[in-house]
């Protein structure tokens, strides 16, 4: 039981020591970035995807184009959306599809998009939370035209 103890003091100070002795991350680790550079949308894993547009809005409500800073869509919101062919419809169901996104090294979407998804309708919202906490929402939606 001693050897016990003894090993639980020991692991304590280490852990204690670690956490006393942690530096910030230098800042060339640390990533704003919250946005998503690209998402790509299929029924099946390995089959016919198509790529989402994506438009970033800034925090005036004001959509963004052309080249821009994280600095420029601060506060804002994206929207991505998917058209698919009406001619596809019985073969591509936009009700149940897997969702792929490209985001930032540090950066993280909740809900996660494990798992199948339904983008019909006002579609879903992800959240993207970027390496130093800010968060910026999506809503992912699809159609047919």
């Amino acid at each position: 039981m001693k050897t016990i103890n003894r090993i639980t003091i020991l692991l304590s100070v280490s852990l204690l020591f670690l956490l006393v002795n942690c530096k910030s991350a230098d800042e060339e680790f640390v990533h704003e970035s919250n946005i998503i550079t690209e998402i790509n949308c299929k029924v099946k894993h390995d089959g016919t995807s198509f790529t989402g547009e994506i438009y970033e809005y800034n925090a005036n409500k004001e959509l963004v184009t052309g080249p821009f800073t994280q600095k420029d869509i601060e506060g804002g919101y994206g929207l991505i959306l998917f058209s698919v062919s009406k001619s596809l419809q019985k073969h591509f169901d936009l009700s149940s599809v897997y969702l792929v996104a490209n985001v930032g090294y540090d950066a993280f979407i909740t809900p996660t998009l494990s798992g199948k998804h339904d983008i019909t309708g006002d579609g879903i919202i992800v959240s993207v939370k970027s390496g130093v906490g800010t968060l910026r929402h999506y809503r992912v939606r699809g159609y047919y035209e």
